[in-house]
């Protein structure tokens, strides 16, 4: 016998997209990334070079107000430079005399938007206003606006000042003024410049100004960033140094040296206040004195000798342990001189004729 039991027949829950106004935005930017090298500062990096460039994400944090109907409304992110200290080509002047500053939008719709000093704010990005009704209305949102921030020189090389070179505000009297702004869909255009209105209906909507001075315009990505005073470095540049030939005779005992061979370490065109500093590894690395090269490893080797190289500044040994030696500027170029020579290290015992050659690697320091 089959009984029929009386009972409910669910459905899918049956949601809808409202249409909605923002309200109650506020700004954070917790996404700025690191300073990134694009051009070195040297004595021949052209004006207008972007010596450093990072990203920084701004949110703007909303909520949702009522339902606006079958009216659609976007949040506009907008932002211009005010009238004051005049900007040519949207460059700020910084603290650092010669080094400028200037940020852009990477907007959604792939354009770059250069900021500058427009009379009224241009829109920069925008997004629709509207949520779910079955997450319910009061749920928050928020929409990010993509900057790259750049510091470019502005001056010749050789006139910008001396001593450290530390970028960590804007300077001038213009003001970086960003806004979150809730409109009807269609009335802003990115890339043309927004009239914000002056109603507050309702309470709360986003007529959001955002006004940065100062260190504040600096400080949206994270803080400022020592530019660094650099050389040329050839990447890849190998220095042969012939040490000659000698026989077991020329070293009777432990310690005893060849004659040295003179070479230097050069640097080009360096910035004006680059102090760069030198440091040296041992590619063997199998010596136990850290101011002994070791020789290559071969069958033809010969055993029971090093290389020490002298630093002719100081007339100290060098040590292949990160020791940093300061170079010497002369006019544009930085060198260190040295000399090398081989040095016997074993026993009677423990020598041997054969191949001496040796390899050192070495790293420069711009601090």
């Amino acid at each position: 016998m089959a009984w029929l039991l009386p009972g409910l027949i669910a459905g899918p829950a049956q949601a809808a997209i409202v249409q909605s106004q923002a309200i109650q935005c506020a700004f954070s930017n917790g996404a700025g990334r690191q300073w990134q090298e694009v051009t070195p500062l040297t004595s021949t990096t052209t004006v207008g070079a972007v010596l450093f460039q990072r990203p920084v994400a701004l949110v703007t944090n909303y909520r949702y107000g009522s339902s606006s109907g079958n009216v659609a409304h976007e949040l506009v992110s907008a932002g211009h430079w005010t009238a004051g200290t005049p900007l040519p080509g949207g460059i700020a002047p910084t603290n650092v005399s010669g080094i400028g500053f200037k940020i852009v939008a990477s907007s959604s719709d792939g354009v770059v938007r250069e900021l500058s000093q427009t009379p009224r704010p241009v829109a920069l990005e925008k997004d629709l206003v509207r949520f779910d009704s079955s997450a319910g209305q009061n749920q928050r949102s928020q929409m990010v606006t993509n900057y790259v921030q750049s510091l470019i020189l502005t001056v010749p090389p050789n006139q910008l000042p001396g001593g450290e070179l530390r970028v960590e505000r804007v300077d001038g009297s213009s003001a970086l003024m960003l806004y979150a702004v809730d409109l009807v869909r269609g009335v802003a255009s990115l890339g043309a410049e927004v009239t914000i209105p002056n109603d507050n209906i309702p309470v709360g909507i986003c007529r959001t100004p955002y006004a940065l001075l100062g260190p504040a315009i600096i400080n949206i990505g994270g803080g400022g960033i020592t530019i660094p005073n650099t050389c040329v470095v050839e990447s890849y540049k190998t220095i042969p140094v012939k040490l000659g030939r000698f026989s077991l005779t020329d070293f009777p005992k432990v310690g005893s040296t060849s004659a040295s061979v003179p070479f230097r370490i050069e640097l080009s065109q360096c910035a004006l206040n680059a102090k760069p500093q030198i440091t040296f590894t041992d590619k063997a690395a199998g010596h136990g004195d850290p101011s002994v090269l070791s020789l290559s490893a071969s069958p033809d080797a010969a055993k029971g000798f090093g290389i020490v190289m002298t630093n002719e500044l100081n007339g100290q040994r060098v040590r292949y342990d990160g020791t940093l030696y300061d170079m010497q500027r002369v006019g544009d170029s930085a060198v260190i001189p040295l000399r090398a020579g081989y040095i016997r290290t074993g026993s009677d015992a423990e020598v041997k004729v054969g191949d001496a050659d040796g390899a050192a690697e070495f790293t420069f320091t711009f601090p």
